[in-house]
C-alpha cells in the first residue's frame, strides 16, 4: 500500500510539471540539432594502415620475431609523434600548423594482435586530412631508416578523401541531448515539487492535516458573490457540495453555527463565507452572516451595505435592538448580514466578552444557520475565540499560496481551544486542475481516516499544552 501511494505521488508530481518534463528535452534535442548542424565545424577523418615486418631479405620469420615486430609498434607510435617527424611534414606540405597543433590531429593506434598499426588524422578539409596522413606515413618510413638502421616498415593502404564527417554525429549528439535534457526535467520538477512548501493537492492536505477537505472552489475572476450572480457555474456548484458535505459532516450533531477562518491573510474566506451563506439562504433556510472579522470587514462590501451600526456596536451597547442592526438581503429572502461595526481598540476582548456569548445564543434562537467570518488565524487570536461559539469550523486554505506549515500552525490553534474543525477548503484552484470537480472522493477516501487521526492530534496537542 505504501508503495502504491508513493507510485501516485510520483505520477502526480509527472502530471503537475508534464510541461516542463516535456519542453525541456526537446529543447536541448533541438540546440544540439542548429549547434551540431550550423556551429560546431565539421570535422573529417582519413586513416593510413602500416605494417612493422622483418627485414625482407631474412628467409624464415619466426614467432620471435613477430613478438619483436608487435613490440616496436610502440616504439613507432612514439616516433610517429615526435617533433621531428611532424615539422618535417610541415615543412614538406607547408601545413598551416604548428607540431604541437599537429599532434593534436593525428592518432597513431595499433591493430590488437597484428603487426599493423593505423594513422588516423582528423581535420576540416577532407583533403587535406588525406594528405596529412599519407605525408605522415611518407616521412615516417622515411625516417625510421635512418633512426632504427632497418628497414622493415611498409604502407598497406594509403589514405583517401574520406567521403564523410565524422563529428559532429548529429543523430547521436540529438539523441543524447534528448536523453539528459528528460533527465534534467525530471530532476528539476522533482526539485521543484520538495522545495514548493505550498498546499495545492486536496489529497496531500488531507494526509498532511489529517482533516478531509468538503470543499474545493475553483479560481473566479472579478466575480465575488459568484453563487448568486451564476448559480449555473461549476463554482456555484462547488458551494452546494460543500453545503451538502457540511450537513454530512456531524450525524448526532447538527452543524448549525458555522466559523470560515483563513489561515493567512487574502485567502479568500470572506468569498467563502458570503457563497456559503447565499447557497444555504436558497435551501429555505434563514441564514445569519456575521462578519466578525473586526479588525478588516469585508462582507458589508459583497452586499452593498453600510458598515455601521454592526456586531460591535451590539455587543458595546446591550440595549440595541437587533432588528436595527440586522440588514435583510435584498435579492435573497432568507438571507441576514450583520456587519462588522466600527473598528473597536480591542477585538480579542470583545470577541471573548460573555456579551458576545449571550448574543451567540440570541441568534442561534432568531436563525437556522450562523455563519462567523473571522480574521486570519495565525496573524491575530480572534479566530480561535469564536471557534468557542461554533459548531463546527471551517478552514480556508488558498490554492499555491498557504504554506504547509502556515496550515499546520492554523489547526494547531484551533486544537488548542478545542475546536471541532469539520474540514477544510481549497479556494481559487485553477480551472485546470480536476479535483474541484472530483474532491468528493477524496471526502469519501480519507474523511473517516481523518476523523480519527484528527482526535489523536488533539490529544497529543492536548498533552503537550499540559506539559
Amino acid at each position: 500500500m505504501e508503495q502504491e501511494l508513493d507510485l501516485r505521488a510520483l505520477w502526480q508530481v509527472i502530471a503537475k510539471r508534464w510541461k516542463l518534463i516535456v519542453i525541456i528535452p526537446l529543447a536541448a534535442a533541438l540546440i544540439s540539432l542548429l549547434v551540431s548542424a550550423y556551429i560546431i565545424t565539421p570535422q573529417y577523418t582519413a586513416s593510413t594502415t602500416i605494417i612493422v615486418t622483418r627485414p625482407a631479405d631474412t628467409s624464415e620469420l619466426i614467432y620471435r620475431d613477430v613478438q619483436l615486430s608487435r613490440e616496436l609498434v610502440g616504439t613507432y607510435r612514439e616516433i610517429m609523434h615526435s617533433r621531428r617527424v611532424l615539422e618535417m611534414a610541415i615543412v614538406n606540405r607547408s601545413l598551416p600548423y604548428s607540431a604541437g597543433e599537429l599532434r593534436e590531429k593525428v592518432d597513431v593506434q595499433a591493430v590488437r594482435d597484428t603487426e599493423l598499426f593505423t594513422v588516423d588524422v582528423t581535420d576540416p578539409d577532407p583533403v587535406l586530412a588525406r594528405d596529412i596522413a599519407n605525408e605522415m606515413a611518407r616521412v615516417f618510413k622515411e625516417q625510421v631508416v635512418e633512426i632504427m638502421q632497418i628497414e622493415n616498415v611498409s604502407v598497406i593502404d594509403e589514405a583517401v578523401t574520406p567521403r564523410g564527417p565524422v563529428s559532429p554525429r548529429i543523430e547521436l549528439n540529438v539523441a543524447v541531448a534528448f536523453v539528459v535534457g528528460l533527465m534534467a526535467a525530471f530532476g528539476l520538477a522533482f526539485l521543484i515539487e520538495y522545495l514548493d512548501q505550498s498546499v495545492k493537492d486536496p489529497g496531500e492536505a488531507q494526509q498532511l492535516l489529517e482533516v478531509p477537505v468538503i470543499g474545493v472552489v475553483p479560481k473566479v475572476e472579478g466575480e465575488n458573490l459568484f453563487a448568486r450572480s451564476n448559480p449555473r457555474s461549476p463554482p456555484a456548484e462547488a458551494f452546494r457540495t460543500l453545503r451538502t458535505n457540511i450537513q454530512y459532516s456531524s450525524i448526532d450533531k447538527p452543524v448549525k453555527r458555522i466559523l470560515i477562518a483563513g489561515a493567512n491573510p487574502a485567502c479568500g474566506k470572506s468569498t467563502v463565507a458570503a457563497n456559503l451563506a447565499v447557497t444555504l439562504a436558497r435551501r429555505e433556510s434563514s441564514v445569519l452572516l456575521i462578519d466578525a472579522d473586526l479588525r478588516r470587514p469585508t462582507i458589508h462590501k459583497f452586499f452593498n451595505l453600510e458598515n455601521e451600526p454592526g456586531l460591535s456596536s451590539l455587543i458595546f451597547k446591550e440595549g440595541l435592538n437587533l432588528n436595527e442592526v440586522i440588514r435583510k438581503s435584498d435579492e435573497e429572502k432568507n438571507l441576514y448580514i450583520l456587519p462588522s461595526g466600527p473598528v473597536p481598540p480591542y477585538p480579542a476582548e470583545m470577541l471573548s466578552s460573555k456579551r458576545m456569548e449571550v448574543l451567540n445564543e440570541e441568534f442561534a434562537r432568531r436563525f437556522e444557520y450562523i455563519i462567523y467570518d473571522s480574521p486570519p488565524v495565525i496573524a491575530v487570536t480572534d479566530a480561535a475565540l469564536i471557534s468557542r461559539l461554533a459548531d463546527g469550523t471551517l478552514v480556508v486554505l488558498d490554492y499555491g499560496v498557504v504554506r504547509k506549515d502556515e496550515a499546520q500552525s492554523a489547526l494547531e490553534q484551533f486544537y488548542k481551544v478545542h475546536a471541532n474543525v469539520i474540514g477544510l477548503v481549497i479556494n481559487n484552484m485553477p480551472h485546470s486542475r480536476s479535483y474541484y470537480n472530483g474532491y468528493q472522493y477524496y471526502y469519501s477516501s480519507y474523511g473517516d481516516e481523518s476523523r480519527s487521526k484528527k482526535s489523536r492530534v488533539k490529544k497529543a496537542v492536548k498533552k503537550t499544552i499540559q506539559k
